[in-house]
């Protein structure tokens, strides 16, 4: 294990409490430690779309204790910007920060400093800043992939390639065990949203290039997990039309007519004549781009 966290006999266990380089010493007979900056190896980014953690051409290794994770989240949701050291301590304690609050926000900031650099974050009055370019930040590589996705909607090769790689970026809820803290409540909802969008457009594209058989079982599960994207219905209902399941594609129009009852909302007009034109057997293709994905 080249990189791993220090303070472990075995690099695989244990609480990370430094940057290290392992080596098996065949002489000693266990396992030598050096510590390493990873800004030595010129390369690294920084992951939020899953637990907070930094990878490097060595693997991904955890930056720390949740003090050091929350400080490294709040500081790449203002990359580019000063953020206020009380709004630091406020994402870092929740509830009331104890006496040693400004002692071991150094201390994070020191340990992160050792991670990504010495400039990686700099002091601007009562504020810190992280300097790190935001492309190295998987969060903001997610925005410029879905952007391209939704400008290249009119080639849906092109918009399912950008599409995919960014939803390749995701492995698990923003920020990880934070995300349901104030300070990143909003910001992972919004991520969320947009991942929501980006699995939207890779959709609408495997759909205009004829996927529609690949594709329904994943569109299954998205109504599943997200069951007022009125959206993703359609896609569905489209989807299975397509691949002559006109049965199966009524039997879900009947499904999400008997949800928006539920919930007291009538059936809006898309879905009245996407039903009636899979009766009349030509589906509409409620897919195209400025639909309203929610209901």
């Amino acid at each position: 294990v080249p990189l791993a966290p220090c303070g472990t006999l075995n690099p695989a266990l244990g609480a990370p409490r430094d940057f290290c380089h392992w080596t098996w010493s065949t002489h000693a007979g266990h396992w030598k430690r050096r510590e390493v900056e990873l800004a030595m190896l010129d390369d690294y980014e920084i992951r939020v779309l899953g637990p907070i953690d930094v990878l490097t051409p060595s693997g991904n290794i955890a930056v720390g204790g949740r003090h050091v994770r929350a400080l490294l989240g709040a500081l790449v949701i203002g990359v580019g910007h000063a953020v206020r050291i009380d709004h630091l301590r406020e994402a870092i304690w929740p509830q009331d920060p104890p006496d040693s609050a400004d002692n071991t926000l150094q201390s994070s900031v020191s340990r992160l400093r050792r991670a990504l650099g010495p400039d990686a974050i700099v002091r601007v009055d009562g504020s810190y800043e992280l300097t790190t370019p935001p492309e190295r930040i998987d969060a903001i590589q997610f925005e410029t992939l879905l952007a391209k996705a939704a400008e290249s909607r009119d080639d849906p090769e092109r918009s399912r390639r950008y599409g995919r790689a960014a939803l390749d970026l995701w492995r698990g809820p923003p920020f990880g065990d934070l995300a349901e803290d104030e300070a990143f409540k909003l910001d992972s909802y919004r991520l969320d949203e947009m991942r929501l969008a980006a699995m939207e457009i890779c959709l609408e594209a495997e759909l205009a290039l004829g996927n529609h058989e690949l594709i329904v079982g994943e569109l299954e599960a998205a109504v599943e997990e997200n069951p007022y994207r009125e959206h993703l219905w359609f896609l569905l209902i489209e989807a299975l039309d397509a691949g002559y399941r006109r049965v199966e594609a009524l039997r879900a129009c009947a499904r999400l007519r008997r949800m928006l009852a539920e919930t007291g909302v009538q059936a809006s007009d898309e879905l009245v004549l996407l039903e009636q034109r899979i009766l009349d057997g030509h589906a509409a293709s409620p897919s195209t781009p400025g639909h309203d994905s929610s209901v």
